[in-house]
């Protein structure tokens, strides 16, 4: 039977074509942009209001929008945004910043940015000016989500000068871009990420150890700093940020300690609709070729990496997360000795965590303990320790060390292992695996007197009580009873106090 034949199997083929195209396309905006309006740009305008404060009497507002052709005209004087902390000694210079703003048929804006004037900052002493060449923004903001849906920008030039006691300072980043994307979550949160890629880094700088507080005839200390690629990516699930809006608003409604003493339950209601029922942070840098100079020499890496990752949800399920390698790591010569220098590391990778950590229940205890009557610490000293122990909670707090790599021209161990902190004593099970045990040995002892005769002997009993692997490499796993009683490849040694 042909099923696609004249008329009406043409008229079939170009419908399924069109349901194709829609599936396969889904990402194709059917919301419209809606012209500005008066009585929109005063919406809008109170909206900036809740959440970067009212002006003084008689001040003008540091945000103004006005309707202009197609959208909004956000116009934001960061001088006078930054107006109220001039008593703290911090103020901005700095010409407008400008956006266009246009509302979409479904809710969102889309906000575009094609520059930014130079900022200059002063904090007391020191004074920060920032110029910015070929800056771009687009995005699509989501008010329900307070986060971008989809968001790209970046500059092709940034540059900073820092002047402050003791300290001049010029850093440039090359193009630099990021990309950002949100989704809505359960309970009115978001999952969101960002990815920022920086095209080089380049940098020096002039310190005199000490600052304001250093001797009049003291040196400064030249340093310079080469990076040709800097990575950096991050993601949250779980992200609360329409209710920190909240809290947000409420915090530049009630500006002083004695308003929110006012206002204290209300205060810290808002702060408990920001616990997660389930939040996980996660965050990498990467960088590339960094090369550091000071007076000693050059100090450098031809990769090197962090990690963070976090999680937090009701009962102990909470734990913290980092990661730290590196390789090519160079010191200047002749910094070291040499018997040193072949133990000094060229590479390693180290990743620890520690889990059964309850931070909601450590929340929600600090949020209990807060007070803002009088003038004494919000949060009492005494109540501190009660933060700490709801945090530790009655399940057992463990570290993981995942398999993490040292390695040196004449060290390559391995170490991995997990501990139980519970009771009296922790417990748990360490493993650590050497390459070429002998050549460290021989290195250790050619430190001379740096190496006492207690190391040496200890390595020697090290050896005895190892396992030898059929490549010739050295296993010690040491197990660490809650008796206190200690084990190393099931050879007790001594025995439990």
């Amino acid at each position: 039977m042909r099923i696609f034949s004249g008329r009406r199997g043409a008229g079939l083929c170009k419908a399924l074509l069109a349901a194709i195209a829609a599936a396969a396309f889904p990402f194709v905006a059917t919301a419209k942009d809606l012209p500005p309006t008066p009585e929109g740009a005063q919406k809008l305008s109170a909206v900036f209001a809740a959440y970067l404060g009212k002006p003084a009497d008689g001040a003008p507002s540091p945000v103004a929008v006005v309707p202009e052709g197609d959208h909004y005209a956000v116009t934001v004087d960061l001088a006078a945004l930054a107006a109220p902390l001039q008593a703290s000694g911090f103020s901005l210079d700095s010409a407008a910043i400008k956006y266009a703003l246009t509302e979409q048929s479904d809710g969102t804006w889309r906000v575009v940015g094609d520059s930014l004037p130079s900022i200059s900052a002063h904090a007391k002493d020191t004074a920060v000016l920032y110029n910015f060449e070929g800056y771009k923004f687009d995005g699509i903001f989501d008010p329900t989500i307070a986060a971008f849906r989809t968001a790209q920008g970046g500059f092709t030039t940034l540059s900073a000068d820092i002047h402050g006691p003791g300290l001049d300072e010029n850093f440039t980043l090359g193009a630099t871009q990021a990309t950002q994307t949100g989704t809505p979550a359960a309970n009115g949160a978001a999952t969101a990420a960002a990815h920022e890629e920086i095209a080089d880094l380049s940098g020096k700088a002039s310190i005199v150890p000490g600052g304001a507080k250093a001797a009049p005839d003291a040196a400064p200390v030249p340093i310079s700093i080469q990076s040709p690629k800097m990575l950096a990516d991050i993601s949250l699930e779980g992200a609360p940020f329409r209710k920190a809006l909240d809290l947000w608003a409420f915090v530049v409604a009630h500006p002083d300690r004695p308003a929110l003493a006012a206002n204290e339950p209300a205060f810290k209601d808002l702060l408990r609709a920001l616990l997660p029922g389930d939040f996980k942070l996660a965050e990498k840098v990467e960088i590339q070729k960094l090369a550091v100079g000071a007076p000693q020499g050059v100090f450098g890496l031809s990769n090197g990496k962090f990690g963070f990752a976090g999680a937090a949800s009701p009962g102990p399920k909470g734990s913290i997360e980092y990661h730290f390698a590196a390789d090519g790591l160079a010191l200047p010569p002749g910094l070291l000795p040499p018997a040193i220098q072949d133990l000094a590391p060229t590479a390693f990778n180290i990743d620890v965590k520690a889990s059964g950590l309850d931070f909601v229940a450590g929340a929600e205890e600090a949020i209990s303990d807060l007070h803002f009557a009088g003038d004494g610490p919000v949060i009492a000293e005494a109540d501190k320790a009660k933060i700490l122990a709801k945090i530790k909670g009655s399940a057992p707090l463990i570290v993981t060390l995942s398999p993490s790599h040292i390695v040196a021209p004449q060290l390559d161990a391995t170490l991995e292992g997990e501990v139980h902190l519970e009771g009296v004593r922790p417990n748990g099970v360490l493993k650590i695996h050497v390459r070429n045990f002998d050549k460290t040995v021989a290195a250790l002892k050619a430190l001379g007197p740096l190496a006492s005769p207690q190391l040496i002997g200890g390595l020697a009993l090290a050896k005895t009580l190892a396992k030898t692997e059929s490549d010739g490499a050295l296993i010690w796993i040491a197990e660490y009873g809650a008796d206190g009683a200690i084990k190393v490849n099931g050879l007790p040694l001594g025995k439990a106090p």
